[in-house]
């Protein structure tokens, strides 16, 4: 009787088992419900994820740095004498570049201002001259009064008729202060604030100065008007009686001279009356002379306007 052997194959391995064995392999691969158990080939190991303070290798190794190229710190960049001179040429050109335009702007500021203050002074000359016009005439008109004064101060003997007419010539002339007051806005302006700097015509500055100290020595000669009227209105309140200078119209001669009532002087005494002539006579001078000045002004105006206006294309 043959002993049962195991039947190989030609390749030597044995064949799988019929019944038992085919059986079981399915539980054996067939997972729990309760737990999964990986193939030990698919499982990975577990890894600690790097830390910040303690970087993995390979993340120093994977990373990519990157240098700017204008960084000195930099081991590969180094720079030669060509890129200095190129950023200092920049920044310079940066810098200059902005003092130009600074430069323009302050210069466009003062031309603008330059412009303004002639204006202003143009208009100050045209109501100068319509000022000085009127006080001209008005002195003109003093200066006829103070002849008809003296002409009755000078008669003699002083009749009713003539010591009427000496009362009507003495309140309506001696009284008188007509002076020129100027502008002088934009002149003390430029003095004070030193806008004579920003005037770049030299001729404009010559005419403006000019101008100012002619103005002056006509205010000056106008002090003179204004002093000369104090002394005689000191002399005359020792010769005329106010009651009269307060109880007629001095601008109708008509009536003052056909009035009933007796005009008399304070005072007889011909030194006061004579003083008080000289003292006309002194008036009148300084006030022919006051419009001497004034004339003389005047007729500067026009062509210092029209050579401001023609220079600085006002019109």
């Amino acid at each position: 009787m043959e002993e049962n052997k195991p039947i190989h194959n030609e390749e030597g391995k044995s064949p799988p088992s019929t019944d038992d064995s085919q059986q079981q392999e399915p539980q054996l691969k067939t997972s729990s419900t309760d737990e999964t158990i990986a193939p030990a080939a698919e499982t990975t190991p577990e890894v600690e994820p790097p830390s910040p303070l303690n970087p993995q290798p390979s993340t120093i190794e994977n990373m990519e740095v990157h240098h700017h190229a204008h960084d000195p710190a930099a081991p590969h960049h180094k720079k030669n004498w060509k890129s200095y001179f190129w950023e200092f040429l920049m920044l310079f050109l940066a810098v200059f570049c902005g003092f130009l335009a600074e430069y323009q702007l302050e210069h466009t500021i003062e031309h603008q201002r330059e412009k303004q203050y002639i204006k202003s002074m143009v208009d100050d000359l045209k109501t100068d001259s319509i000022r000085i016009a009127r006080i001209i005439d008005l002195n003109k008109q003093q200066v006829s009064g103070f002849d008809s004064l003296l002409q009755s101060v000078y008669r003699k003997p002083i009749t009713d008729s003539s010591m009427r007419g000496l009362y009507y010539f003495h309140r309506k002339y001696s009284t008188q202060l007509n002076k020129m007051l100027f502008s002088k806005t934009t002149i003390l302006q430029l003095k004070n604030s030193g806008g004579f700097r920003l005037i770049r015509n030299r001729a404009a500055t010559d005419s403006i100065i000019r101008y100012d100290v002619v103005s002056e020595y006509a205010e000056g000669q106008g002090e003179g008007v204004d002093y000369s009227g104090k002394l005689l209105f000191e002399l005359s309140v020792k010769l005329f009686d106010s009651e009269y200078l307060l109880d007629y119209n001095s601008t109708n001669v008509r009536e003052i001279l056909n009035s009933n009532k007796k005009f008399t002087l304070l005072t007889n005494d011909e030194r006061i009356i004579k003083e008080y002539a000289n003292l006309a006579v002194f008036k009148k001078d300084v006030i022919k002379f006051y419009i001497v000045q004034l004339t003389n002004l005047q007729n500067r105006i026009p062509g210092i306007i029209q050579f401001l206006e023609k220079e600085y294309h006002l019109n």
